[in-house]
């Protein structure tokens, strides 16, 4: 009897919980993994991740690492010939007018980012007039700065905010020097820009409040929470607007006891409405319903309120959209630019080769310390979403890097600087500034990366447990999302339909 119990496979639930730890989770993987050549000799099983040794985990990760060239490095210059840069191959063969050239000028001390942002208004104020003229922007010419008409325009179309009012201003007073208009004529056009009226927001109803609080809890990025808010007070808006129930409420005060199913099946054939006439996508409903629904099963778990969104059904949308990745000559021409302009380059090197490489999201970066490298058996522990940890190898260009960089001193809490939403947004602003002259146009900013990574692993091959494993997804069907093979190939899908089956047979 003993004999029979032992020779049993495992059931279908062990099955999974071997599948879904960690490599920090799963003792027996990290040592099969990560620590040694592995205790099986027989690889025919593609689809036993225990039984792949680091070395192949190591090749997969770093072998075929999109940054591999020798191509030539330029002098460093450092951030401060960022500036130089964009005058040199933006501003003066793409921006019209002395005008507009001299508010740039002017500018150049600044910092990269924020002159970047100031070429970025000001081409878009260059757009918006060839546009309404229907002209290229090369003929825009400085008299046009002083017509009523096009004035008139830009004051509604494009002056909506302080910076932008503050270009017209300077546009409007420097036209009129160019061309020797009078200064009533300056004063006339200065009264056609209306103050802007002061923004102190608008208050948040206390039950979504105490949601982002949940939210928090759980370890949900403020992008995610911002997302949420809004679909929830889209809700309330609408019920506001919409429903006699409502009409005496504002969105911040509307009785949530009172929203009944009714109201939520109006809002969302309204939703759909808005859907088939083009101005909402379907993923955007699709997460608003799913947002609302969310919200009041907090909701009941939390007040014993009754959940009127219980019965309202989801709205079905294929999350995926194909992108086109950069080539690895394009990602050769990135680091390039890392290392001419970058004021630490090995820092920032080590930072973007973690997206790259390992797939690490910004907010993961951010929190990455000293404590989490273990530079003797070469591993970083990831912490995770939802407070989860993860380890993965070190290897190559990557562990070199860290190295030198290790022998740095440093008194910073994390590997990157104190504060994670200050290193997050340094790294953000500056992908902006380097992809710019590496000449990337790809839409999106640094998470474009772990959309690299996981196209490259996924390009490989591997057995679906590994791309669970090293991709750090719950749900398999989530990797799908980062893959870019070809829009049409039912690949991955076939290699999850492998796992599935590896379920079933455990049955």
């Amino acid at each position: 009897m003993e004999k029979d119990m032992k020779a049993q496979p495992p059931s279908r639930l062990e099955t999974e919980e071997i599948t879904k730890e960690s490599f920090r989770q799963n003792a027996s993987l990290n040592e099969k993994i990560l620590l040694c050549e592995g205790m099986f000799t027989d690889l025919r099983d593609d689809h036993d991740i225990r039984k792949l040794t680091r070395a192949r985990i190591e090749s997969m990760l770093y072998a075929s690492n999109l940054k591999q060239s020798e191509a030539p490095i330029n002098v460093h210059i450092g951030r401060q010939g960022i500036n130089q840069w964009i005058w040199e191959n933006n501003v003066i063969p793409e921006i019209p007018t002395n005008v507009l050239k001299e508010y740039l000028k002017q500018k150049l001390t600044y910092d990269a980012f924020a002159f970047y942002n100031e070429y970025i208004m000001v081409r878009e104020l260059s757009q918006k007039i060839a546009a309404h003229l229907k002209i290229p922007v090369s003929d825009i010419l400085d008299k046009q700065f002083t017509d009523n008409e096009v004035l008139t325009y830009l004051s509604s179309s494009f002056a909506t905010t302080g910076r932008k009012q503050n270009l017209m201003a300077f546009i409007v007073q420097h036209a009129n020097q160019f061309l020797q208009t009078t200064l009533q004529d300056t004063e006339k056009y200065s009264l056609l820009f209306t103050p802007l009226k002061t923004n102190k927001g608008t208050p948040v109803h206390p039950k979504i409040e105490m949601y982002m609080k949940q939210l928090t809890k759980e370890g949900k990025s403020d992008h995610t929470k911002a997302r949420v808010k809004t679909h929830i007070n889209s809700l309330l808006v609408w019920l506001v607007d919409n429903m006699k129930d409502f009409v005496a409420c504002q969105s911040h005060t509307v009785p949530i006891l009172s929203i009944k199913e009714t109201h939520l099946q109006e809002f969302r054939s309204y939703l759909l409405k808005k859907q088939r006439k083009g101005e909402y996508s379907l993923i955007t409903i699709s997460e608003c319903i799913y947002a609302i629904r969310s919200f009041f099963l907090f909701l009941k778990k939390t007040f014993g309120f009754p959940d009127p969104a219980k019965k309202i059904k989801s709205i079905k949308a294929a999350r995926y959209r194909f992108r086109n990745l950069p080539t690895k000559e394009q990602v050769t021409v990135f680091f390039n630019v890392i290392e001419v302009y970058s004021e630490n380059p090995l820092m920032e090197r080590i930072a973007f080769q973690f997206m790259l490489t390992l797939g690490l999201r910004s907010m993961e970066i951010s929190q990455v310390s000293w404590n989490d490298i273990n530079m003797e058996i070469r591993t970083i522990c990831i912490h995770s979403k939802g407070g989860k940890y993860h380890e993965l190898p070190l290897s190559g260009e990557l562990y070199r890097d860290l190295k030198m960089f290790h022998s740095v001193p440093s008194k910073s809490t994390y590997l990157f600087g104190d504060d994670p939403k200050r290193i997050v947004r340094k790294f953000q602003n500056n992908y902006k500034l380097y992809s710019h002259i590496a000449g990337w146009t790809f839409p999106g900013g640094l998470h474009l990366f772990r959309h690299c990574f996981v196209t490259n692993l996924v390009g490989q091959n591997p057995p679906p447990q590994v791309i669970q494993a090293l991709t750090r997804v719950i749900k398999m069907d989530t990797v799908s999302l980062y893959t870019h093979l070809n829009q049409i190939s039912n690949w991955l899908s076939q290699e999850v339909n492998k796992l599935d089956y590896s379920y079933r047979g455990g049955k």
